[in-house]
């Protein structure tokens, strides 16, 4: 099998030489490795040339255009997304290539949280048939832990402009319909954060939602089940838009821990939902 390797990339000139250096020092080498350049104000597309990727230069258009075009661009079968502020473990795509059979479609891993202080926390890969559960209402995929049949991407038309900061959810969930997923529940990437990232943001992230929630999330459900889902799915992303908030020092957390539960109140849903709010609450009242 061949691999590709896909980095879309702005003003990524900080990020791409750790980045490229863990993509170069892997124990199985990629056949080719395509830098996206997505209208970078700095010397990201001269600086990836020059540490050896193949570069593409497009105006500015989001994380979607930009994997699309390396994607169509790929020569080879397989792609492993990364972002390029992302690293990678170098036994990452060895152990992934073992993993595929014929049915697979996307081989996904565990990551390391780290910020520029270090490594925070790591969180196993959650396992293949309950990841596909819970795309329905969370996406537990980050895309740089991914290896992903090109055929399957091209055939559903590739990752969906104009929702940026969820297209690879509404990707993923998809992609869940054409083939089996793997887990290597190892955290074989390192998933960087820092306030500027698109996930950082919660009411990007909500807004985002939005934009495939009834064409994507709920497309086949009907009446009361459709009712149901939405208001799930809202639940636990305000929640999470709660946790964002909080690990980055926003004062709309309490706000949307109380419209998660408020949303859809039943602690049978997500229970995790009230023990977040009672930090949360008890929190604001300490500040």
């Amino acid at each position: 099998m061949r691999i590709s390797v896909v980095i879309p990339a702005y003003n990524a000139s900080a990020f791409l030489p750790r980045c490229l250096k863990s993509v170069f020092a892997q124990t199985r080498q990629p056949d080719e490795v395509i830098v996206v350049d997505d209208g970078s104000r700095d010397n990201s597309a001269a600086l990836a040339a020059e540490l050896g990727a193949r570069v593409i230069s497009l105006p500015n258009g989001g994380p979607a255009s930009a994997r699309n075009a390396g994607i169509q661009s790929a020569s080879s079968e397989w792609i492993a997304l990364l972002d390029a502020d992302d690293l990678w473990a170098p036994e990452k795509l060895e152990r992934q290539a073992l993993a595929v059979d014929a049915g697979t479609v996307l081989v996904y891993t565990g990551i390391r949280i780290f910020d520029d202080n270090g490594v925070r926390a790591e969180a196993p890969a959650v396992d293949a048939a309950s990841a596909k559960k819970m795309l329905r209402y969370s996406n537990p995929i980050i895309p740089s832990t991914t290896l992903v049949k090109r055929e399957a991407i091209l055939q559903l038309g590739g990752f969906r402009d104009g929702i940026s900061g969820c297209e690879d959810w509404e990707m993923w969930f998809r992609l869940r319909q054409l083939g089996q997923f793997k887990a290597i529940h190892g955290p074989l990437t390192d998933y960087y954060v820092h306030p500027k990232s698109l996930s950082s943001n919660p009411g990007r992230m909500l807004q985002a939602l939005d934009g495939f929630i009834d064409t994507t999330l709920l497309a086949d459900l009907r009446g009361l089940d459709r009712w149901a889902w939405r208001r799930r799915i809202r639940a636990v992303q305000l929640c999470s838009a709660g946790l964002i908030a909080r690990e980055n020092g926003l004062k709309d957390e309490v706000r949307y821990m109380f419209r998660s539960l408020s949303t859809w109140p039943s602690p049978f849903w997500q229970p995790r939902r009230f023990a977040v709010f009672a930090v949360s609450a008890r929190n604001s009242i300490g500040k």
